[in-house]
């Protein structure tokens, strides 16, 4: 049966009782009340946990915040000194004297120039390189080559990527910053699988950021239909309720899925001002970066 993939290890998470204990798993939740914000870190401590979870081992913050999708520059600036705050954390243990920040995807294409949008606005030094080296059909290499040949030639301490990522959950769009330790495989929220950036591939540590840019048109048809399902069991001796009453939600995304025609069902979907909300991530990530590069390198 098909899984109904996302990028983000809160939502693999979710998929658990929150009572269940996991192992290999480790979860925890704070609230940031200034932002309205509540982050969640999660980590994968061991094999065991790896396999469950379907990520690989490492540490996981999620920032999640309506400020996130439109804010005012005095909150933007807040958001980042909390993204620099965990950046400090995720990174706590590292000697870091230089830094390459790599801003990945496609910058003619909206929801996926997140990236490129990012590093337009870093301070770059004579320690802090930043990149933005496009997509295959642009440039005609794989995006790992290019970063491959940098790397060799500045031989950095520190990769921070920037990406768009895929959620399961549609109010996660674009209202949700992941931060990991445990790099990124650029295009797999989308099934466009290219070879990974880690420090296995790359030899350096790798921090990833992404923010969930789009949904699948199936997760929506699920999520919908989950709430219509809901209401109507509310309904005494409802039949269509009823129905669905023993489905597992894998077994619900399957059924509508199917119900999906070819020409939908790979259809993948963002809001419809995502112009403006790309130029305030943008703006919020790398006010965040700014503020780690300057603290960790001074």
């Amino acid at each position: 049966m098909k899984n109904i993939y996302t990028d983000l290890a809160l939502e693999e998470r979710e998929k658990f009782n929150r009572d269940i204990q996991i192992e290999g798993v480790e979860s925890y939740q704070k609230k940031e009340n200034s932002v309205n914000m509540l982050t969640t870190v999660v980590k994968i401590v061991n094999e065991k946990g790896k396999e469950t979870m379907g990520k690989p081992i490492g540490s996981y913050i999620t920032m999640e915040s309506p400020k996130i999708r439109y804010s005012k520059e005095a909150h933007r600036r807040e958001l980042g000194k909390f993204l620099c705050n965990y950046l400090k954390e995720i990174t706590s243990k590292e000697n870091i004297k230089s830094i390459l920040i790599v801003g990945l995807g496609n910058s003619m294409a909206t929801p996926d120039a997140l990236g490129p949008k990012t590093v337009r606005d870093i301070i770059c030094t004579k320690n802090i390189y930043c990149m933005a080296p496009g997509v295959l059909s642009q440039t005609g290499m794989e995006t790992y080559d290019i970063i491959k040949g940098v790397v060799s030639q500045i031989d950095p301490d520190l990769i921070i990527a920037i990406d768009s990522l895929a959620a399961r959950n549609v109010r996660r769009i674009t209202t949700t910053i992941q931060i990991t330790n445990t790099g990124i495989t650029p295009g797999s929220g989308i099934g466009n699988h290219r070879k990974g950036l880690n420090e296995e591939s790359l030899g350096k540590k790798v921090i990833a950021i992404g923010v969930p840019m789009v949904v699948s048109g199936a997760t929506i048809v699920n999520d919908t239909m989950e709430n219509l399902i809901r209401i109507l069991s509310k309904i005494e001796n409802n039949p269509i309720g009823n129905a669905f009453k023993d489905y597992t939600p894998q077994e619900k995304y399957q059924l509508f899925e199917e119900l999906l025609s070819e020409e939908t069902e790979d259809l993948f979907v963002t809001p419809k001002d995502v112009d403006e909300i790309v130029d305030n991530l943008s703006k919020i990530i790398a006010h965040g970066i700014n503020d780690f590069c300057r603290e960790v390198l001074s």
